[in-house]
């Protein structure tokens, strides 16, 4: 059984525009390989990869008025994705974000922690594909 790279949980379309897109993954490869892909769909789009959801934090933190288009992984040490939203619910709400979670996990529990956010938008299978930024982009 083939499982699908994407896995929608809300029809909110990805909205670049006056955005800035935020990567967020332990792993520098894939940070790469997804800076690639996303500068493929969106080149005029400012990109920022970092490794942590801290450094993620830290960031939007220090540059608050900026609107962010966030791909996060879930599994990470220090912070998971999870512990990021936390937070985010809890101080930065106000922000205008849009949360993509950006995984390898097919745990039906991820999943229904995604599906029950107000914060995610969408759970998405690594890496990022050309085809599945189209068809949740504008």
């Amino acid at each position: 059984m083939k499982l699908s790279t994407r896995l929608h949980i809300k029809s909110t379309p990805l909205k670049t525009r006056n955005r800035e897109i935020l990567l967020v993954d332990d792993d520098r490869i894939i940070n790469l390989i997804n800076t690639k892909v996303v500068k493929t769909q969106f080149p005029e789009v400012p990109i920022k990869a970092v490794e942590s959801g801290k450094q993620a934090l830290d960031y939007i933190s220090e540059n608050p008025q900026k609107k962010y288009l966030i791909f996060l992984d879930i599994h990470m040490p220090q912070m998971t994705g999870w512990d990021f939203i936390s937070v985010i619910k809890e101080k930065l709400n106000s922000l205008d974000l849009q949360i993509h979670i950006l995984t390898s996990s097919i745990d039906s529990t991820d999943i229904k922690k995604a599906k029950e956010s107000d914060q995610v938008l969408s759970y998405l299978l690594k890496p990022l594909k050309v085809d599945v930024l189209k068809s949740i982009a504008i």
